[in-house]
C-alpha cells in the first residue's frame, strides 16, 4: 500500500458505513481528520474510535452542522479550516437522506429537504472550498482534492427512492460542473462511484469500497503535476459488486 502524505480532510455527512471507513484509511496515514455532522453524540462517538484504533494520528476534530443549511454548514466549515491554519487539502462532502420515498408518494416538501441535503450542500462546500483549498504543494505535483461519492442512480433510477435518485443526480451533476471550473484554480475533483448497495461484509463493504476506489484518488491527487507527464485526471471510478472498478472520464 503506498503511504500518503500527512494532511487534513473535512468530511461533511459523518456517518458509520464510508465516512467512517474512510476515517479510519486516513487516520492510519496520520492524517488531521475533521467530521462534521448533525449529531454531536455520532461525531464523538466516531472521533472516539478512530482515535482508539489510531493514537498515532492527530486527535480528531468535530463539529456539529446541517449539511441543509447554508449558513450552518458553512459557519461548520469556517471553524474547520480556523482550526488547520485556514486551508485544507481536501474536502470529502458524504451528506444525504437514505430512505424509502415512492413516486407518488413523495411529499414536495420532502424532497425540497432532502435536496438541501445532498445538492445544495454539495454547491456550499464546492463553493467554499474553492477558496479554502491548499495549493502550497502544487509545485511539488500535488493538488487539494474535492471528494464526493455518488452511485448509478442518475442512470438508473428507482421509483422506491425517488428523493435519493433525484438528489443524488443534482448532486453528481454539480460535481461534474465543479470538475470543470476548480481545474484552473489548481483543485482536482473526484467522484467514487458506489454500484450497488453498500453492506456489511465482502467486496460491497466500506472497507473494501474505501480501499477500491476511494484509496487511489488520494494517492493520484499527490502525483498529479497537473497533468504532465502523461498522467490523466479520471473524474469517477467506479466500483462493482463483483470487486472491480471501472472509469468514466
Amino acid at each position: 500500500m503506498t503511504s500518503l502524505k500527512p494532511r487534513t480532510i473535512i468530511i461533511i455527512g459523518a456517518g458509520p458505513l464510508m465516512s467512517r471507513s474512510l476515517s479510519l484509511y486516513l487516520a492510519s496515514h496520520k492524517w488531521q481528520i475533521i467530521l462534521i455532522s448533525r449529531r454531536h453524540a455520532s461525531l464523538l462517538s466516531y472521533a472516539a474510535e478512530i482515535n482508539t484504533l489510531h493514537p498515532e494520528a492527530p486527535q480528531v476534530l468535530t463539529h456539529t452542522g446541517d449539511a441543509s443549511i447554508p449558513s450552518s454548514l458553512t459557519e461548520a466549515l469556517n471553524w474547520a479550516a480556523d482550526q488547520v491554519g485556514g486551508k485544507v487539502d481536501v474536502v470529502c462532502y458524504n451528506a444525504a437522506r437514505v430512505a424509502p420515498s415512492p413516486l407518488l408518494e413523495l411529499k414536495p416538501e420532502t424532497l425540497v429537504h432532502d435536496f438541501n441535503i445532498a445538492a445544495t450542500g454539495t454547491l456550499v462546500a464546492g463553493q467554499w472550498f474553492a477558496d479554502h483549498a491548499n495549493t502550497s504543494h502544487l509545485a511539488e505535483g500535488e493538488h487539494p482534492l474535492f471528494l464526493v461519492p455518488g452511485g448509478l442512480l442518475d442512470k438508473y433510477p428507482d421509483p422506491d427512492i425517488a428523493a435519493l435518485c433525484a438528489t443524488k443526480s443534482a448532486s453528481q451533476c454539480l460535481v461534474k460542473m465543479f470538475a470543470v471550473v476548480m481545474r484552473e484554480r489548481g483543485i482536482l475533483v473526484g467522484a467514487p462511484i458506489v454500484g450497488g448497495s453498500v453492506v456489511k461484509e465482502g467486496k460491497m463493504s466500506p472497507g473494501a469500497i474505501v480501499e477500491g476506489v476511494f484509496r487511489p484518488f488520494f494517492e493520484a491527487r499527490e502525483k498529479y503535476h497537473d497533468g504532465r507527464g502523461g498522467s490523466e485526471w479520471v473524474l469517477e471510478k467506479i466500483w462493482f459488486p463483483d470487486g472491480g472498478f471501472g472509469v468514466t472520464k
